[in-house]
Order: C-alpha cells, then sequence, then structure tokens
C-alpha cells in the first residue's frame, strides 16, 4: 500500500525494514551515519542535510557526530579468516569505526595458546567467541565470569561450551550463525552491525546474511556453482576448457571446506582439479560447510559416480559421524586426504621430521580415522602475501603425489578383477626358510590364510591361472622354497635361481632405477650397503650381476618374501647406532613391482615400510615411503589389537583391514598342576592327622619338582616345618594354582575369515563373559563345566537361555539370562568375522573400508568386533586418562612399598620401557606411574583430556620425588609425541621443585649430572638442559635396539659388553619438549642409566606375552642388560600386569615370565593349539626358544 501512494519523483528513506519489504531509493552513507550515530543534534542536522541534497536547501551543517561512547565489543576466535576479515572490516569501515571499540583475538590452542596471558575483557560490552579449543577455553574463564559480572553479553558458536560462558540463548538470534557460516567482508559488517544493535543499543540495520549455498560444486572454469549434479554434469560435458566429462573414463571427487571459496582460497583445489583433468580423468569437486550430504553429487541415480575422492576435510558429517560413515558405505570408494597444515608453511613442512604438526593429530589423523578416511597426505602449507593476507599454498609435487595415488585408487575401483595384477608379500626376516609367514606377532596362519585367499579371488573373477589352486600344507612348502636368502648362502641363492621361480633384475636396470633417486638418498644408500647392486639376494654369472627376488605365481597374482631389513648383512650395519636406509634389493623389489610389473595393488602379510626413514606422519613423495610406494594401493591386513595399524596407516599409506586374534581361551591346569590342586584339596579335606602330613609332604615334592617355590619365593623347607606357616602357604599356592588356571592365552593362530567355531568359539565366549558369569553360574551350582555346559546348549546347540537353563540347571535367573543373551550377541560377533577375506577383496576394488575400533583383544573389549574393519584408535589427548591415573597410582604405591620393606628406604631412580600399543590398550597406565613418581599429576580440562600437569605439593606427597628414565620404542616416539613432552615437561618441574620437606631426588640427581656436563665442557645453559633428559630412544629414521638381531648373530660378539654397547649407542638419543633427537650423548645415558634400581614394562593384551616377540627381550631386556654392563648388577624388573581391567597387579618379571612358561609353552592345550596350524605352528615354538635364549643373555 506505501508503494501505491509513492510519487514517482518522490525521494524515499528507508532503514532496517523487514527484508521482505524493498520501497527505499536512496543509499547515501551520510545519511546513515547521521541515524546510526543517533542524539538530537545528529538527527536536526540529518533533516538539514536531506533539505540541502534534495530539495536545494544551503543550510550550513556540521559533518555526522560520533557517539561519545563507543561499543565495546571483542570477536574471539582460532579461524584466521574469521579474525582477519573482521579486522579488514573494522579498518575500512567508518561507522563501526565510530560507534564501536572491536578488538579481534587469534585463540590458537596448540602448540600453545595464542590469547594474552593479561587479557583483560572486564569492560567489554559483547564478547563473541566462536570455534575454540579446550586450552583457550580454560585461559579465558577467569575474565569471562568477570566480564559477566559486570553485564556483558557472551555469545558462544561452533565449540562445545563446557563452562557455560553464553549468557545469551543463540537460537533466538539465527541471523549470528548464519553470518559467520556464510563467511565474506559483507557478513562480517553486518554481524558487527547486529551485535552492536541488538545488545548495545545502537541505531543500526539489522540486515539478513548473504547466503552462500552450504553445500555446492565448484569448478575454476566455471562462473557459476552448481547445487545439482545434473546441471555440473550437462555443463562439464560442454565445458570450453581442457577438460570434458567422460563417463567412461575414472572420475575424482574433491571435498573440501566452503571457507576456502569464500575466501577465495582455492589455490590447492584448484591446482587438485588441474592436475586430475590434466591426466584426463573428470573431477567433482564439492565445498561444504558442517553438515554434509555427499550422495547428493558423488552418485546418480542411485549409483555412484566417483571412483575415488580426495577430501581435505578431517570427517564425513560434522553434525552426525554416524551418518557420515553409512553414506560413505553407500557411496564405497575410498576416502584419500590431503591436509592443508594450518600455521606451517610448504618450506617448513619440506624441512621438517615431523611432518603433519603433532598439535593437528586429534583433528587431521585421528578423527579423519574414525570415518575411515586413508592415505594421510599433506598438499598445502599456509603462507601470508605482502599485504598480510593468509592463504593455503599447494605442494606441487605433493599435490601431483596425492592424485597420482588417487587415480591409482580409482582405476583399481573401475578396473576388471580378471585384468588386475595384484602383489602379495610375506614374511621372511633373517636370510633362511625356517621363519617364513608373518611377523611372529601377527598370529597369522599365512599359508592357511592364503589359501582362503586365492580361492576367494578365484570366485571373483581374478586370473588366478589354469592350474589347480593349492592346500595349505603345499602353500606352506612353497613360501619355505621361496624364501630370502642370506648373503652367507650364495649357493642356495644359486639353487633358486636356477628353479627358475625368481625374478632377475639385471644390473643395468637396477642402475637405471637407483640414479632417479635424490642424491642424498643414493649417497645413504652407498655408505651403508656399498655401490649397487650391493650384496643382499644378488646372483652373478657370465652374463653379468643379478638381483634376485623369489616368486609364486598364480595367473595375475604374485606372492612374494618381503624383502629383509639387511642388518644381517654386516657387522657395520648390525651394529650401526643411525637410521638405516633400504637396500638395493629392497629398493629394486619395489620399483620391479611399479615400473615392470605394473601391480595394480599390494596386499602386504608383512612390511616395514612404515619404519624406513622419512617423516614421522605424512610422507612426503621423496620419503623413503613414497619413493618405494610411488602410486600403488597399499592392503595390510592386521591383528585387532595391534595398535591400530597407526604406523601402517600414517607412514605407509595402508588401508587395514583388521582381523580377530586367535580364539583367546583360559588356560586351565594338566599333568602334575592338576595332580598338585587335587593334593591340596585333599590335605583340605583328610581328617586323619597321618593322612594330612602325608598330603603335606606329597605337596612340598610337587612343588620343588615343579620350581613353585621359585615362582613364589618362598623356602619350601620352612613352610614344611610348621603346620601354621604351611597351611597359610596352602592360601597363597591356591590363589597361584587359580590364577595359572584362568589365564588367558591364544589358541593357535588365526586364519583370514575363520573366526573361532565349535569348542574354541565356545571358550572364547567363556572368557569374554568373564568373572561375572562365573559367579552368577556358581552361586546356582559349582560344578567345574557348568559355564561350558551352558554356552554349549545356547552357541552350538541353539537353545535359547532359558532353555538351556532348565537343561542343565534345572531354573532359570536374570543373571543367567542377561549373561547368556550377552553370549549370543559375541557370538554373532565372533561369527561376523567372516567378512575378513570379503573386505580384503573389497579394498582390492577400490571400495571403502568402514571403520572400527582397535587396540584391544576381545575379551578386554568386545566393541572390537566384528572385524575386517579399518581399526582407529581413541582420542590420544585424554592420556592418560583419571581411571588410568588411579590404577597408576595404586601400582606405583605397591612397587615403592616393596622396595621399602625390603630395603629401608626409597629407591632414586626407577626406569620404564614405553611401547605404543601399550599405551594404546592401558590408555596411560605408565605414563601414570612415571607422573606419580615424580611428584606431579596431570591437570585435566572438563573433557577429560590432558592439557598440563602440576607438581603435587610434598605434604601431599609425602614421600621424596623418585628420578626416572624412559626409554621409549621406536613407534611410541613417533605416534606419542605429546606424551613424550608431557613426561619432560614433568621432569623439570620436578626439577624446579624447591620443598626441603623430603628429598628430591630428580633435582639431586639433575644437579650432578649438570655438574659432569660442566666439567666435560658444557657451557652452563646446555649442560643444564641436558641435565634434566630423562627421555631417550633411537634415531630420528629407527625404531629398533638391534639386539633382536645382534644376539642371535652369535658370531658376531663374544661376549655381552658388546651387545650393552650396542644398545646404550642406539637408545641415547634425547626426546623432550625442545629437543627432538638432536643430541647423541652415550654418556648421558650412562649417567642415567647408573643408578637404575629395577625397570619397569607392562602387558595389558590377552594375546602378548614376554616370550612370543623378540621385542620385549630386545627392548627391556636389554635395559637390564645395559644397566649391568655398568653397575655389575642386574637390576630387578617388574611387569604391570594390566590384563585384567578390574585386577591390574604388579608382578616381578621372574613371575610373570614363568606364569608365561607355565599356561602357554608348557601347556598341551597351548601345544595343541599350534599342533593344529602344522608348519605355521612351529613357527611360534622356534620363536620361543629363540626368544628365551634372549632374556638368558640379556637379564
Amino acid at each position: 500500500s506505501i508503494n501505491s501512494t509513492i510519487n514517482e519523483s518522490a525521494y524515499v528513506f528507508v532503514y532496517n525494514l523487514t527484508t521482505n519489504i524493498s520501497i527505499g531509493n536512496v543509499d547515501d552513507v551520510n545519511i546513515t551515519r547521521y541515524w546510526v550515530y543517533g542524539g538530537d543534534e545528529n538527527i536536526r542536522n540529518l533533516i538539514l542535510y536531506m533539505d540541502n541534497k534534495f530539495y536545494g536547501g544551503n543550510e550550513s551543517i556540521e559533518p555526522p557526530i560520533p557517539p561519545e561512547r563507543r561499543v565495546n565489543l571483542t570477536i574471539i576466535s582460532a579461524s584466521d579468516y574469521i579474525v582477519s576479515g573482521i579486522s579488514k572490516v573494522v579498518q575500512q569501515d567508518q561507522i563501526i569505526n565510530d560507534t564501536m571499540n572491536v578488538k579481534t583475538y587469534l585463540a590458537l590452542s596448540y602448540p600453545n595458546v595464542t590469547l594474552p596471558d593479561d587479557l583483560d575483557l572486564s569492560n567489554e560490552d559483547v564478547i563473541f567467541i566462536n570455534h575454540i579449543s579446550q586450552p583457550a577455553v580454560e585461559k579465558l574463564v577467569y575474565t569471562i565470569d568477570k566480564a559477566k559480572g559486570n553485564g556483558a553479553y557472551v555469545i558462544t558458536t561452533q565449540f562445545v561450551d563446557v563452562y557455560n560462558f553464553s549468557n545469551v540463548n543463540i537460537t533466538n538470534h539465527p541471523y549470528i550463525s548464519q553470518y559467520i557460516d556464510n563467511p565474506c567482508q559483507e557478513n562480517y559488517r553486518r554481524l558487527l552491525m547486529y551485535l552492536g544493535t541488538q545488545f548495545c543499543g545502537l541505531n543500526g540495520e539489522i540486515e539478513q546474511p548473504i547466503f552462500i549455498p552450504n553445500f555446492a560444486i565448484y569448478h575454476p572454469d566455471s562462473d557459476i556453482i552448481f547445487e545439482d549434479i545434473d546441471e555440473y554434469l550437462d555443463w562439464y560435458r560442454n565445458n570450453t576448457g581442457a577438460h570434458r566429462y567422460d563417463p567412461e573414463k575414472p572420475t575424482i571427487g574433491i571435498v573440501f571446506y566452503k571457507s576456502h571459496y569464500v575466501k577465495h582460497d582455492s589455490r590447492v583445489e584448484d591446482l587438485l582439479i588441474r592436475k586430475i583433468e590434466g591426466k584426463d580423468v573428470n573431477v567433482i569437486p564439492v565445498f561444504c560447510s558442517h553438515q554434509y550430504n555427499f550422495k547428493d553429487f558423488f552418485m546418480k541415480d542411485g549409483t555412484t559416480i566417483a571412483d575415488s575422492i580426495i577430501t581435505c576435510n578431517y570427517r564425513m558429517n560434522w553434525t552426525n559421524f554416524t551418518q557420515g560413515v553409512k553414506d560413505a558405505e553407500l557411496i564405497n570408494v575410498p576416502w584419500l586426504q590431503g591436509i592443508n597444515l594450518y600455521h606451517t608453511t610448504p618450506d617448513e613442512w619440506n624441512t621438517t621430521v615431523y611432518g603433519v604438526p603433532s598439535y593437528m593429530y586429534p583433528y587431521e589423523i585421528a578423527q579423519a580415522e574414525m570415518d575411515g578416511i586413508i592415505e594421510p597426505i599433506v598438499i598445502g602449507g599456509k603462507v601470508e602475501d605482502e599485504e598480510g593476507n593468509k592463504y593455503y599454498k599447494p605442494i606441487d609435487y605433493q599435490i601431483e603425489w596425492r592424485v597420482d595415488r588417487a587415480i591409482a585408487w580409482a582405476k583399481l575401483h573401475h578396473k576388471d578383477n580378471a585384468e588386475k595384477k595384484i602383489v602379495i608379500t610375506f614374511y621372511s626376516e633373517g636370510g633362511g626358510k625356517a621363519n617364513p609367514g608373518a611377523d611372529i606377532d601377527y598370529y597369522l596362519d599365512v599359508p592357511a590364510s592364503l589359501e582362503n585367499l586365492l580361492n576367494a579371488m578365484k570366485d571373483r573373477g581374478y586370473n588366478v591361472g589354469t592350474e589347480p589352486l593349492p592346500n595349505k600344507t603345499e602353500i606352506a612348502k612353497l613360501i619355505q622354497e621361496a624364501s630370502n636368502v642370506g648373503t652367507w648362502a650364495p649357493g642356495v641363492l644359486e639353487e633358486r635361481v636356477n628353479s627358475g621361480s625368481v625374478i632377475l633384475i639385471p644390473e643395468s636396470k637396477y642402475l637405471e632405477w637407483f640414479n632417479e633417486l635424490p642424491q642424498d638418498k643414493q649417497k645413504d644408500v652407498v655408505e651403508r650397503f656399498g655401490t649397487p647392486p650391493g650384496e643382499i639376494m644378488v646372483y652373478e654369472n657370465e652374463t653379468g650381476k643379478y638381483i634376485v627376488i623369489p616368486k609364486i605365481q598364480f595367473g595375475n597374482i604374485l606372492i612374494l618374501p618381503h624383502p629383509t631389513w639387511g642388518f644381517l648383512q654386516n657387522d657395520t650395519t648390525l651394529y650401526h647406532d643411525g637410521a638405516i636406509p633400504p637396500h638395493h634389493e629392497y629398493i629394486a623389489f619395489y620399483f620391479w613391482i611399479n615400473r615392470e610389473y605394473h601391480a595394480d595393488a599390494m596386499l602386504t602379510f608383512f612390511t616395514q615400510i612404515s619404519l624406513t626413514p622419512g617423516k614421522i606422519i605424512g610422507l612426503s613423495r621423496y620419503d623413503w615411503g613414497g619413493i618405494l610406494l610411488q602410486d600403488m594401493p597399499h592392503i595390510h591386513p592386521l591383528k585387532v589389537d595391534m595398535d591400530s595399524g597407526l604406523r601402517n596407516k600414517r607412514r605407509a599409506n595402508a588401508v587395514i583391514v583388521d582381523y580377530i586374534t586367535p580364539p583367546i581361551v583360559t588356560s586351565g591346569l594338566y599333568e602334575n598342576l592338576t595332580m598338585l590342586q587335587e593334593k591340596i584339596s585333599l590335605y583340605n579335606t583328610a581328617g586323619n592327622e597321618m593322612l594330612k602330613k602325608k598330603y603335606k609332604d606329597e605337596i612340598i615334592d610337587y612343588c620343588r619338582n615343579l620350581s613353585i617355590d621359585h615362582d613364589l619365593d618362598v623356602n619350601l623347607s620352612e613352610k614344611a616345618s610348621n603346620t601354621t606357616a604351611f597351611e597359610g602357604f596352602l592360601l597363597q599356592l591356591s590363589g597361584h594354582l587359580e590364577e595359572l588356571k584362568g589365564e588367558c592365552i591364544p589358541y593357535g593362530s588365526h586364519i583370514l575369515g575363520e573366526p573361532p567355531a565349535g569348542e574354541q568359539l565356545v571358550a572364547m565366549v567363556k572368557s569374554m563373559l568373564g568373572d561375572d558369569f562365573e559367579t552368577h553360574v556358581s552361586t546356582v551350582n559349582s560344578s567345574e563345566n557348568t559355564t561350558t555346559l551352558l554356552l554349549t546348549e545356547c552357541l552350538l546347540n541353539n537353545l535359547t537361555p532359558r532353555e538351556a537353563q532348565n537343561n542343565i540347571l534345572g531354573l532359570v535367573t536374570d543373571e543367567i539370562t542377561d549373561d547368556l543373551n550377552l553370549a549370543i550377541d559375541y557370538a554373532n560377533r565372533i561369527d561376523a568375522c567372516k567378512i575378513e577375506i570379503s573386505r580384503i577383496l573389497d579394498a582390492l576394488e577400490g571400495k571403502y573400508i568402514p571403520p572400527g575400533p582397535g587396540d584391544c583383544d576381545p575379551v578386554r573389549n568386545p566393541n572390537v568386533l566384528p572385524t575386517g574393519r579399518n581399526t582407529y584408535s581413541f582420542d590420544e589427548r585424554v592420556i592418560p586418562t583419571k581411571a588410568a591415573w588411579e590404577i597408576g597410582v595404586n601400582l606405583t604405591d605397591q612397587l615403592l612399598a616393596q622396595y621399602l620393606e625390603k630395603n629401608g628406604a626409597y629407591p632414586r631412580k626407577i626406569a620404564f620401557v614405553l611401547w605404543s600399543s601399550e599405551t594404546s590398550r592401558h590408555q596411560g597406565v605408565m605414563e601414570s606411574e612415571i607422573l606419580y613418581l615424580l611428584g606431579v599429576k596431570p591437570v585435566w580440562n572438563k573433557r577429560g583430556r590432558v592439557n598440563n600437569v602440576e607438581l603435587i605439593p610434598s605434604d601431599e606427597l609425602g614421600r621424596p620425588r623418585i628420578d626416572v628414565l624412559i626409554v621409549t620404542s621406536g613407534t611410541y616416539r613417533q605416534m606419542w609425541q605429546e606424551k613424550i613432552k608431557l613426561i619432560d615437561r614433568a621432569v623439570r618441574l620436578a626439577v624446579q621443585d624447591k620443598g626441603t620437606e623430603y628429598p628430591n631426588y630428580v633435582k639431586e640427581n639433575s644437579e650432578l649430572i649438570k655438574s659432569q656436563l660442566m666439567a666435560a665442557g658444557y657451557n652452563e645453559y646446555l649442560a643444564e638442559t641436558l641435565s634434566m633428559a630423562r627421555i631417550f630412544s633411537e634415531a630420528i629414521g629407527t625404531t629398533t635396539p638391534n639386539l633382536q638381531f645382534a644376539i642371535p648373530a652369535s658370531n658376531t660378539w663374544e661376549n655381552d659388553t658388546k651387545l650393552a654397547d650396542l644398545y646404550i649407542s642406539r637408545e641415547s638419543y634425547i626426546y623432550g619438549e625442545n629437543t627432538w633427537g638432536e643430541f647423541h650423548l652415550p654418556d648421558l645415558f650412562k649417567d642415567n642409566l647408573r643408578d637404575v634400581k629395577f625397570g619397569v614394562f607392562s602387558r595389558s593384551s590377552n594375546n602378548y606375552g614376554v616370550l612370543d616377540h623378540p621385542m620385549v627381550a630386545s627392548y627391556f631386556g636389554g635395559l637390564a642388560l645395559a644397566v649391568r654392563s655398568l653397575t655389575g648388577d642386574t637390576p630387578n624388573m617388574y611387569i604391570n600386569n594390566l590384563r585384567e581391567q578390574n585386577n591390574p597387579r604388579l608382578e616381578t618379571l621372574s613371575y610373570f615370565l614363568n606364569c608365561e612358561l607355565r599356561t602357554r609353552y608348557f601347556n598341551p592345550r597351548w601345544i595343541e593349539g599350534m599342533m593344529e596350524h602344522g608348519y605355521d605352528g612351529t613357527r611360534y615354538m622356534a620363536q620361543f626358544t629363540e626368544d628365551l635364549w634372549m632374556w638368558d643373555v640379556t637379564t
């Protein structure tokens, strides 16, 4: 109605009308300023100004007068584009400058919080906080509370407001989120005006946000974005640029942040697009905000049109993680990661060993893995132009590599199985034919698994040849005949060549490949392994030298022994303390697979690529891993309790397909142990004293013959001489036998696609149910096998829980019914593990492998089942968890109490060996012990994440601060950098404590070391810094102490001094908050070792002990060896037995090892399980004897 009354010549001034009314025809900034600044004088001048301008008036007027008091408004965000964008608006907009005092703060949390320490917001009118992490949140608590007390409005968006900062209901102000979700300069201006107007009484205009779609297709050749896939493809088919859409060719999807589009910061994405199209491949680039619906763009008419997807985001759906994974399963192609570094330039990344900075792990690495996103490859870094604008700069060769690998996956998805060439590698270390298969800690029966796999590949249409496929026995023989050969056996290598089942790579061809390597890489290889082609697997005849790779071939499926480490080539390599590059045959192996065989994918039952020198996480194309893998997709089966495959995922671009552990069953008693338990029962029930004496003598004899007195550290003669003492001993002995009887052990090894069934299924489910089930049943019927009978009825005979109870117990209880229903659920999960081989083949067809939790065996965490998934770990920021801290404190108190009782004083120093896989399982128990010994405790934020440490006051601690020494495995050092820095910070905090109530051994030892270093010529600053170093490991690029190679090579050492020197030299690199492997100081390591009183290691898996893999003896035994070489005495060694989550306990190494001998290696049940696997079972028996020898040497 207003419009209809307006004369055509009228001037219409409107301001702050609702958005659906448009009647104004005058836009004048001075009119706006008069109105917004307000006040009588400005309004009078406004009227005069309009009269002058539009009606010929000539009154003299003052310009708009800004208000005397400007609005105090603070913007805090971790998003630099928001902070910089708002800052530019403030600089450029006169009205905002005149009416508001706007302050902006970039609130990063990692590696350090960037907010000022003295930040004072108490006088602010409005505080807007956006998208910040917990450390930054905690720095704001005090000042926000003070500001709110003074009447400030606090608005929070895009983070979890655990401290309830906000006092504004954001749902009543939808424009605020919409301004932020559609980032551009104009929306930032409108946001500031909205905040000033709505909350501070400005006369500003509230304008509707400018909307940019949250989800659209972008292409640099198009002037528009596309919200419909059909519209995009129509345009793409007719694109006048370099590439047109061809549905017959592979298609790569790209996913990136909407903010990159709106900020015109798409250089990385543009280069990805150009590289993909330059290789004659289609591309669908999609930008998105926080809620995604990729099906709309990567599927058409219910069919997936993308063959692989490069995602620059680390979650698939921020608002619904589960839905994101479901959508990915529906699209069903690999999601490949392209990482932009938040605050690191390409040049900085290129020179650092870290790769992806550790502060990015929880986001770009861990959360991406939780969505099943694979291959973390850095493709861009943050730089700043001359005007101070920050943007992501592409790293050209990394983008090229990212694209090449995405295309390789796309071709795998696109290609017919019959045409694919697949390489499968198996373990063949040591250069002999006694151990081929899988690495011993994989507990995988490779011959039987290969039998299943080859038959499944035949069913899926792979070319596996025309001959009948071999069975597991025949495959076992084939892999032994195709093993690697040591340099000491040239005759055996010649026999392999004469057999014809080998690949021969001429020296000239290898030299072509070798000369392509960067000069520094060539130099490293020649320095360690001589001029090409070296000695390992090299055969020479009258025609020249050849690198030999044994092979087993079935059609297009090539089965090869993975190259050895090469440590056993010579003493120089074996006893070297630095990084070892791949040797010549290793390099030739991968180049031949890629360049000559043109493999479409590699399935590794074994590889050490993840252990080669290179960036810690996020490989460079020019790291060894990148050089060797090139563009070849990599699939790696992994046992579900093995550290989530972190190394292979992050350093070898592997897709993990996990498999279930062997059946985990209870050990039971056998032979003389059974007889001993029976004698105890007879003694307890005998009424005749003469009979009691007879049974007592027999019990003592059994204990002596079985060396039980050694296990329990008792004097049998003393126990036998006193009835009271003997009967007390019987209680201890009975508990020990029950512990042995109930100990969980692996039954054989695992065959892919064959989860436990029959009796093994019943036994494993019984182990998973734990003690509660036993307790519930024993209250009704305490007979020996009642629980097994109930489970058999339900799981094998398909009775309902009620039917099973009526059959076995004659009654029904709710508790047992619940237990049996849970047992059925567990059995179904176990049965679902049959999918393992199918999932491996899905990966080989370029399909998405859904994620699943890892790190634990099914007894500790049944949720790891079913297997056949791409495992992920948990948020490392929660370590140590509060539960782990309580356990660690309890175990430390036990340890100190035992030592104090025995020695009358506290130990001055305790050493620890930290392993990555162990920390993943126990979630920080060992780290908690270290901190508590130092008298330091973690500081958790409200989300349960550890962000600092603080001293425990001496009066609260009530004892000395105990010094520590930490040796970490190479994998721990790579995967848990922040924990190393946290412990280092704790040591330095303890050193600086000025308390005097109790001794401070950390400080005393540091002062002594400092004086020794200064005497050796170090300046005071460096001496003080190094004196507080307590964390030692190998050189960057190395991951083992090498004792596992050196000890079996007994021809290389005469006594253990040389072995101790090897351990000390390799483990004497220093790591901490301000140093990362730069210092190699064996003498400093020795100074720390000399006063070690005992060492501690942990075991938290029902699958692993200390005798089933050489690395435990190499690290933990090596620690004892090193201390003994310096002091003459082997320190006391302890194991934190953390297998039972509700019963953590501290045990001597001797006790733990003897229990392992009794429950596994001397146990007919364990032996039976291994014998069922034939050749593969013999490997575990052989490994046990070698590991036992290693323990004998080291301890």
